[in-house]
């Protein structure tokens, strides 16, 4: 019974190891989601401010103007190669904290199995005792009939 015990201190503590694990998985994929979009957003604008300074060299623009236009757009795309290695750098965290929860959930496993075997095995041995009581008490009444 103490084992059963020990046991199930162990099987709550991988629990709450594994909720743990799990909520850093969850939360690193909701930063790559975050990135993902405002990377997106990202792009969006310097391509809308890409089309802009195309408009704005039709319509004839100063070339102060076009090089103001062409830094800023220089600017964006530091940003985004910066946003899109900090993405990539997110995605290898995301996957340590995947194979973090995978690891939790199979030492969880490990030990409900373990639970369970002794489980098993404790009816089978309360089983064999009542089955032995049982062709004790058979024995017992055969042998006082037998006496006159």
């Amino acid at each position: 019974m103490a084992q059963d015990r020990a046991l199930q201190l162990v099987l709550d503590l991988r629990k709450k190891e594994e909720d743990k694990a799990q909520e850093l998985f969850a939360r690193a994929l909701s930063e790559i989601a975050r990135y993902e979009r405002q990377l997106e957003q990202l792009r969006q604008f310097a391509a809308q401010y890409a089309r802009q300074l195309e408009n704005q060299g039709r319509a004839g623009v100063s070339a102060q103007a076009l090089l103001a236009y062409q830094d800023f757009i220089n600017k964006l795309d530091a940003i985004e190669a910066r946003q899109q290695q900090e993405l990539e750098q997110l995605r290898q965290v995301c996957e340590q904290r995947r194979q973090q929860y995978l690891e939790k959930q199979k030492q969880r496993k490990i030990i409900e199995t373990l639970i369970k075997k002794h489980e098993l095995e404790r009816a089978r041995a309360e089983l064999k005792a009542e089955q032995k009581l049982l062709d004790e008490f058979v024995t017992a009444r055969a042998a006082r009939k037998e006496r006159p």
